[in-house]
Parts: C-alpha cells; sequence; structure tokens
C-alpha cells in the first residue's frame, strides 16, 4: 500500500469493502482527495471520522457531510464551521436533519442561507407530492 499511487488509494479509500485498518491508515495520507474519500466512505469508523472533523481541508469536512453514517451531532458543528463551503454543502444536503437546515437558513453568508431555505422549500415540496401520490 505504501507505493500505491493517488489514484489507487482514492480508488481504495472509497470502496466499502475496505479494511478498517487500510481506511484508518488512509485518513492520515497528506494527500487531501485520499482523506475526502475516507471521509465519504460509510464503512469508516467514527473515531477516524471523528479524527477528519479537525480536518484542515473543507473538502474532507464536505466529505464528512455526504456521509450517511455520520452523526447528526456532528453534522451541527460542521454547520458552524468557518470556512462558508463546509456549510454551504450541508445547506445542499437534502437528507440533513431539518433543524440543521434551520440553523443553516439564518447563516450570515447570504450563498449559505439563500441554499438552505431552497432545500427545505424543496423537502417540502417532495413531502407534498409524496402525500398527493399516497391519497
Amino acid at each position: 500500500m505504501l507505493r500505491a499511487s493517488t489514484t489507487t488509494r482514492y480508488l481504495i479509500a472509497g470502496s466499502p469493502e475496505t479494511p478498517v485498518a487500510v481506511l484508518d491508515e488512509l485518513a492520515k495520507s497528506h494527500k487531501v482527495p485520499v482523506r475526502m474519500r475516507v471521509a465519504e466512505n460509510p464503512q469508516t469508523p467514527l473515531l477516524t471520522l471523528l479524527h477528519l472533523l479537525n480536518d484542515e481541508s473543507a473538502d474532507v469536512k464536505i466529505g464528512l457531510s455526504l456521509n450517511p453514517m455520520f452523526p447528526e451531532i456532528f453534522m451541527s458543528q460542521l454547520a458552524r464551521d468557518l470556512d462558508a463551503d463546509v456549510r454551504l454543502a450541508l445547506a445542499e444536503n437534502l437528507n440533513l436533519a431539518e433543524s440543521i437546515l434551520n440553523v443553516l437558513q439564518e447563516d450570515n453568508n447570504p450563498y449559505v442561507s439563500d441554499r438552505a431555505k431552497k432545500t427545505l422549500a424543496l423537502r417540502l415540496r417532495n413531502a407534498q407530492a409524496a402525500v398527493a401520490v399516497a391519497a
């Protein structure tokens, strides 16, 4: 693994079959795309994800926001991240808890705020359409 190319490490980091020990090793990569793929991987252990929560790269934190196994309580921490790109990525997430989207719609950054409002509106339309189809 030590001599694997960045592309190979990237692919391994995103695979659901990658062993936990390998994901832990890849989470320490000096390459941001590799760490980002580890952050996105639903098989990555929580302790590794929590380590990545403090990563210097916005892309890695955005990867966390895309991980369906990342706990909501830590998504709240991402919603307060200093980097607007991280908050914008959260605001675009249709699966994000409504309480977090409500916080983001009050964000000082107008792009984040607007995106959160649009995401909440889209969720409402989707819910109304689902009720109409069920009726």
